[in-house]
C-alpha cells in the first residue's frame, strides 16, 4: 500500500526532501519457498511503482517492511526494515492532485497486490498520510521510513507521553530555597517496556541517569534544580518518532539562555540584531531553542550548540554587521527575524513551544538608535560580551563579593587587573571567547586586593571573560583584548 507522500518540503529543496512511502505486507499472500518480508522469495521478482502516465519504475523485491522512494540514496533512512529506491526523473508537483499505482510482479508474469490511489494537492512542509485501508488522506508531520500508529493498522508501538512535572515544596518559587520536583514518565500503546532516562541540573552541572521498567508509568521524586534537562527513550520499534522525549523544566527567571541585548533600531547601515546569552557552565544544543513565531530554527546542523557563558548575535546580515563591529570573535548567526518595530515591540525565546524568556520595549525604553539590555532595561552596546553579567547572576543569588575591573578594553601588551573584596575566598578565572579556562587564581578571604590577569595566556585577540566565583555564585565579566 502507498501510505505517505511528501511533495512540498519547506526546510530543504524538493530534490532533497520529497519522498513516497510504501508499506509491504507483514504476512504471505501467496507463493512458495523461503520467507522474504512475508512473501515467498521464489514467487516474487519485482516491485513496480508508477506515477501517472510515466514509465513504471521497477525495483528488486524489497527486503524490509517499508519501501521509500527518494531522489538520492544518501537520504535513505538507515533503519532496519526500511529499503529504498530512487525516484529518478519523477518530480512531484507542488500544486495539484497526483495519481499513483504500485504492484508486485511474479516470475510467471502474473501481477498481484495491486494498489492505486489519488493523493490530494500538497500542503507546504506537510505529508499526506493514508488513513488505514481507505482512500482518505490526512495532513501530518513527515515520518520518513516510520510507521504512524495514528493512521496505520497493526503497528507495534510503545510511545512516551509528554513528561508530567510537579513541584514538591511550596518554597520552590523563592529563589533562595532548594527546588525539588516529582517527575512522571507515562507510556501508551503497550503495557510495559524499559525506559532509560537522564536528568541534568543545568546550573549546577550535575546529572543523574538510570533505567527501569515502566508499565505504564514511572515516578521519580526529589529531583532538585531550577533548570532541568530531562531526556528519556524506549527501545526502538516500528514507530520510533515517539520513542524519546527531551524536556526543559525551568522556574520563572531561571532560563539557561536569555535575551541579553536588543538593537531594534540601529543607525543605518547597521542591521537589526538580537543577542542571547548562555548563563550556564555547560554547552547547550540549539536544536529546540528559537524565537517564538519568528526567525525559524537556530540549529543549522546537528552539532550546533552555544558554549558555556557564550553570547550569540542573530541578524539577517552577518557580513554587514561583522564589518561594522570590526572584530571577529563575536559569534554571529544569520536569521531572518522579520521587522523589529522601532516604537514598540515584543520578542519571546522558546524551547520547543515553551516560552523561556520574554522582552518588550516602547518609546520610553530607549531612544533610537540605541540598543538596550533587557536585564537592566538600560541602553547598551556590548555585542558579544556581557557588561550586565552581574545582573544576570543576581536573579539567582545575593552578591557575596565586590569587584572592579581596571578596564573593559585593553591591548595585549597592556595590563588588566581585577579588584576583589570578599569575606570568603573568590576563585578568579580567565576565559577565552569560547569559555575555555586559560588562567586560574584564588583570592583569599578578606584580601581586598588588586590581582593581575595574564593577557598573554589568551590565544587570540577579541572578546574574553573574567570569571569570579564564590561558593555557588559566579559572575562573568566581558572585556575586549586588542592587538
Amino acid at each position: 500500500m502507498l501510505v505517505e507522500v511528501l511533495a512540498d518540503p519547506v526546510d530543504v529543496s524538493d530534490s532533497q526532501g520529497e519522498f513516497v512511502e510504501i508499506r509491504l505486507p507483514d504476512e504471505a499472500v501467496g507463493g512458495s519457498g523461503g520467507a522474504k518480508s512475508g512473501f515467498g522469495s521464489a514467487a516474487f521478482d519485482s516491485l513496480f511503482v508508477q506515477f501517472e502516465e510515466k514509465a513504471a519504475l521497477r525495483f528488486p523485491f524489497p527486503e524490509g517492511r517499508r519501501f521509500v522512494l527518494v531522489h538520492d540514496s544518501v537520504l535513505c533512512p538507515q533503519v532496519d526494515g526500511v529499503d529504498c529506491g530512487l525516484l529518478g526523473a519523477v518530480n512531484l508537483p507542488n500544486s495539484r492532485e497526483t495519481y499513483w499505482r504500485t504492484w508486485v510482479g511474479r516470475r510467471d508474469g502474473a501481477l498481484i497486490c495491486h494498489d492505486s490511489v489519488s493523493v490530494p494537492s500538497p500542503k507546504a512542509g506537510a505529508s499526506f498520510q493514508r488513513v488505514k485501508e481507505t482512500d482518505r488522506w490526512e495532513v501530518t508531520e513527515p515520518t520518513l521510513g516510520e510507521a504512524n500508529p495514528l493512521y496505520e493498522f497493526g503497528v507495534n508501538d510503545c510511545g512516551l507521553e509528554p513528561l508530567t512535572a510537579t513541584l514538591l515544596n511550596e518554597g520552590a518559587l523563592n529563589v533562595t530555597e532548594v527546588v525539588e520536583w516529582n517527575l512522571r514518565f507515562s507510556m501508551s500503546g503497550c503495557d510495559s517496556s524499559r525506559i532509560h532516562y537522564r536528568v541534568e541540573d543545568l546550573f549546577r552541572g550535575k546529572a543523574w541517569k538510570d533505567s527501569s521498567r515502566i508499565g505504564p508509568s514511572l515516578e521519580i521524586d526529589g529531583v532538585s534544580g531550577k533548570a532541568l534537562q530531562v531526556t528519556a527513550f524506549l527501545p526502538r520499534d516500528e514507530s520510533s518518532y515517539n520513542d524519546s522525549l527531551d524536556t526543559l523544566l525551568v522556574l520563572p527567571g531561571s532560563s539557561p539562555i536569555v535575551i541579553s541585548e536588543v538593537h531594534h533600531c540601529p543607525q543605518e547601515p547597521e542591521p537589526e540584531w538580537v543577542e542571547v546569552f548562555n548563563r550556564t557552565g555547560r554547552s547547550l544544543s540549539l536544536k529546540k531553542f528559537r524565537f517564538c513565531d519568528r526567525g525559524g530554527l537556530w540549529e543549522k546542523s546537528a552539532a550546533d550548540s552555544i558554549a558555556p557563558f557564550q553570547s550569540i548575535i542573530f541578524t539577517k546580515d552577518t557580513a554587514g554587521l561583522r564589518e561594522i563591529l570590526g572584530y571577529r570573535d563575536a559569534r554571529l548567526v544569520q536569521l531572518s527575524l522579520g521587522y523589529l518595530n522601532n516604537s514598540s515591540g515584543k520578542l519571546d525565546l522558546c524551547y520547543g513551544d515553551v516560552v523561556l524568556d520574554s522582552v518588550s520595549w516602547d518609546k520610553s525604553t530607549v531612544s533610537c538608535p540605541l540598543g538596550f539590555s533587557p536585564i537592566t532595561g538600560k541602553a547598551e552596546y556590548t555585542p558579544g560580551f556581557q557588561r550586565s553579567a552581574q545582573s544576570l547572576s543576581a536573579r539567582q543569588n545575593e552578591i557575596p563579593f565586590m569587584y572592579k575591573l581596571s578596564s573593559r578594553m585593553v591591548r595585549r601588551n597592556g595590563s588588566l587587573r581585577v579588584y576583589v573584596e570578599s569575606e570568603n575566598p573568590v576563585e578568579l578565572k580567565l576565559l577565552d571567547s569560547a569559555g575555555r579556562v586559560q588562567w586560574t587564581q584564588v583570592a583569599p578571604a578578606r584580601s581586598n586586593a588588586w590581582w593581575n590577569v595574564p593577557l598573554n595566556d589568551l590565544p587570540r585577540t577579541g572578546v574574553a571573560f573574567v570569571s569570579l566565583r564564590s561558593g555557588k555564585f559566579e559572575n562573568l565579566v566581558g572585556f575586549i583584548l586588542r592587538p
